[in-house]
C-alpha cells in the first residue's frame, strides 16, 4: 500500500528526524508528532508538518486525519531509569497510540521495536523467531509488552514491527558515536573482553529505506523485520569510529568479568542511595559483550527486497560530516 501521508511519532529523534527526511526526499507528505517545547526547526526546513503532543496523554484530535501509515518511533530509548516512565511511554503510550489510529481509521501501523527484546546470551545467527525473553532491565520489558500490544492488534490494524540492528549509526545519532568518539579522543576507550564479539549494525539511511520498503509490503498483518546491515566485531566498529575521526585506534582492553562486576555494584549503589542520572557502567551495556550479537535479516531482504546501500566506511564518513 502506497504512503499518501506519513504521520512519525518521535519525529524529532535520531532515527524519526532521518525517516522524515527520507519520506521527503520520495516526495512524500509527512506530519510528524513531538513534544511540546522541542526545537522543530530542522523537520520544518524539510517541509513536515508539525503537531505537538504526546503519546502519552490526548492526541490532537485531526493528528489522524487523511493519514495511511502511522510509524511509530516515539519511546524512551535509554539502559537505565525508572519502571513507571518506560512503562507509561513505551508500553502504555504504544497501546493508546495504537488504539487511537484504530479508532481513526488508519490502515496501517509501523511499529519500531527493539533488538533488546531478546536476551542478550550469544546469538550467532538470531532472526525474527529468536524468543522474545529480554528482562535485563525496564527497556528490554517496556519493548516487549509494546511488541505483545501491537501485535494483539494485528486483526485490527495492518501492522509491522521493525528490529533494527544492534547499533542503529548514523547523521543525528545522539547515544552511540559522539560517545565513542569523547572516549577515544580523551584516549578514554577500551575493549572489553579484547573486542572481538561480533555484532550487527545498521545504518540510519539504510535503515530508513528498509522501514519505507516495509511500510508500503503486501502480505499479513503483524509480521516482524530484522534490519541490520553489517555484522563486524566492537573492536573493528571502534576502530571504524576512530579512522572516520582521525582518533588514535584503542588498545587497552579490560575483562568482561570486571565491567560485569562493577556494572553490578555501580547498579546496587544507584539503587540503595536512589541516586540521579545514570551510572558509568549497567548490567545492559556489558551484556552486550557476553557473546556474539549477530541477527540476520535475510527474511528483509528475500520478502522486502532490501539492499542496504552505505557500508561502514561510508556510514562513518556521513557521521563525521554531521558533526562538524
Amino acid at each position: 500500500m502506497n504512503i499518501s501521508l506519513a504521520l512519525v511519532t518521535g519525529g524529532n529523534g535520531f532515527i524519526g528526524s532521518n525517516l522524515c527526511r527520507h519520506l521527503r526526499e520520495r516526495s512524500l507528505p509527512v506530519r510528524a508528532l513531538v513534544l511540546p517545547g522541542e526545537d522543530t526547526a530542522l523537520l520544518e526546513s524539510l517541509g513536515v508538518e508539525v503537531v505537538r503532543g504526546d503519546i502519552t496523554a490526548d492526541l490532537p484530535t485531526d493528528i489522524f486525519a487523511d493519514v495511511s501509515h502511522v510509524f511509530h518511533l516515539a519511546a524512551i530509548a535509554l539502559d537505565w531509569g525508572p519502571w513507571q516512565s518506560f512503562w507509561k511511554v513505551n508500553a502504555l503510550g504504544t497501546h493508546q497510540l495504537l488504539e487511537a489510529a484504530i479508532g481513526a481509521g488508519v490502515p496501517r501501523f509501523i511499529h519500531m521495536s527493539s533488538l533488546a527484546v531478546h536476551t542478550y546470551d550469544g546469538h550467532v545467527d538470531g532472526d525474527e523467531t529468536t524468543p522474545a525473553d529480554g528482562t535485563i532491565n525496564h527497556y528490554a520489558v517496556s519493548k516487549r509488552l509494546a511488541e505483545e500490544c501491537v501485535q494483539a492488534g494485528a486483526d485490527r490494524i495492518h501492522v509491522t514491527v521493525i528490529r533494527p540492528g544492534m547499533v542503529p549509526y548514523g547523521p543525528g545519532d545522539r547515544l552511540s558515536i559522539p560517545g565513542m568518539v569523547d572516549a577515544l579522543r580523551r584516549g578514554l576507550y577500551a575493549h572489553v573482553g579484547g573486542g572481538g564479539q561480533k555484532v550487527c549494525l545498521v545504518q540510519v539511511d539504510n535503515l530508513c529505506d528498509g522501514m519505507v520498503l516495509a511500510a508500503q509490503r503486501d502480505g499479513a498483518s503483524g509480521e516482524v523485520y530484522v534490519l541490520a546491515d553489517e555484522v563486524v566485531s566492537w573492536r573493528q566498529f571502534a576502530d571504524a569510529v576512530a579512522d572516520a575521526f582521525s582518533l588514535p585506534r584503542a588498545r587497552r582492553s579490560v575483562p568482561l568479568w570486571l565491567v560485569t562486576a562493577l556494572a553490578v555494584v555501580m547498579e546496587s549503589v544507584y539503587r540503595a542511595l536512589a541516586l540521579s542520572g545514570t551510572p558509568a557502567l549497567t548490567r545492559y551495556r556489558a551484556s552486550l559483550f557476553r557473546g556474539d550479537l549477530v541477527f540476520s535479516s535475510a527474511k528483509a531482504r528475500r520478502e522486502l527486497g532490501w539492499r542496504p546501500l552505505v557500508g561502514l566506511e561510508e556510514g562513518m564518513r556521513r557521521v563525521r560530516e554531521s558533526m562538524l
